[in-house]
């Protein structure tokens, strides 16, 4: 089994649609980590982890059917004057007045869900109302995540949505979100197809010349120059890439690469990227020198 490997990844929920085919209070997913860790999870990892959180959740809709609110019945709060307590007490009220039961307002609700159980009570909830034109809501900040169980993934948890009112013809709600996370696996080798391996030498003087071929499943590259010259090489698809400006080796000197680690000493390493060494082994490999010529030995298993 090779060395655990760790990577970041990131992506966007699939937009969720609310519009007048949307049936109050059932619940739809929003966001199921289950998946969206299957989504991630590499080909023949074992001991697999996913560890995630949505990174933004925003609503924006359109409403045109509701009754609209007027300006003059908007709560009014004083900032200067009116006490955190009293700023609540005024929204409760305007609220309870115009909500999904006196057609005012769409509440949409987010709730979770453990282990396919019961999606239970609502966690939070905002009512969308009528503003005669797109309206937007940030749901991080300050309306629904208000729970870790929505925020951080879990894959036994499942966030979905509903919605208590009806759209007409013309309304049109949107969420989309993004989740950023890290996984983390190890690569377990096939036992069922062992190892092949290949080695031989190559003259390598002042025209570039291919040392390796390419080779998609290759997982093993040790390349050594036995030459009494400085020998430049480069993982490429083309040998108009290697030139003396490349990653050099000098006499006696070695490189050997597989998937988890590069052990290189030579020069130019400006020219050699260790963090994604990795991803040079099923390339070919070109060598040039800027003078004289020497043997360079090869071996790699695939």
């Amino acid at each position: 089994m090779r060395e655990g490997i760790k990577q970041e990844v990131c992506g966007h929920l699939q937009p969720f649609i609310i519009d007048k085919n949307t049936i109050a209070g059932n619940i739809q997913t929003l966001v199921d980590w289950n998946l969206i860790s299957n989504y991630h999870k590499p080909t023949g990892a074992v001991n697999y982890v996913f560890k995630g959180q949505l990174e933004y959740l925003q609503c924006d809709y359109y409403i045109s059917s509701l009754n609209s609110i007027t300006s003059a019945n908007l709560p009014n709060v004083n900032e200067l004057r009116d006490s955190n307590l009293q700023k609540q007490s005024k929204y409760y009220d305007f609220k309870r007045k115009y909500n999904a039961s006196t057609g005012h307002a769409i509440e949409l609700m987010l709730h979770t869900e453990w282990a396919n159980g019961d999606w239970g009570m609502p966690k939070a909830s905002e009512y969308l109302y009528n503003l005669g034109q797109y309206g937007y809501i940030n749901l991080f900040d300050p309306y629904l995540l208000r729970d870790s169980e929505i925020l951080y993934s879990d894959t036994r948890y499942k966030v979905g949505c509903s919605i208590d009112g009806s759209l007409g013809d013309f309304d049109h709600v949107e969420i989309n979100g993004g989740y950023s996370g890290i996984i983390s696996y190890f690569e377990e080798e096939d036992p069922t197809n062992p190892l092949s391996e290949s080695s031989g030498d190559v003259n390598v003087g002042t025209q570039a010349i291919q040392i390796l071929p390419s080779r998609s499943n290759r997982k093993i590259i040790l390349i050594s120059n036995d030459s009494d010259k400085r020998l430049y090489f480069r993982f490429a698809n083309s040998q108009n890439s290697v030139s003396i400006n490349s990653p050099f080796l000098e006499p006696g000197e070695s490189l050997s690469l597989d998937h988890s680690r590069a052990d290189y000493s030579g020069g130019n390493q400006h020219q050699w990227i260790m963090s994604v060494a990795r991803n040079y082994i099923p390339l070919r490999c070109y060598g040039i020198r800027e003078s004289g010529s020497g043997n360079v030995f090869y071996q790699e298993f695939y």
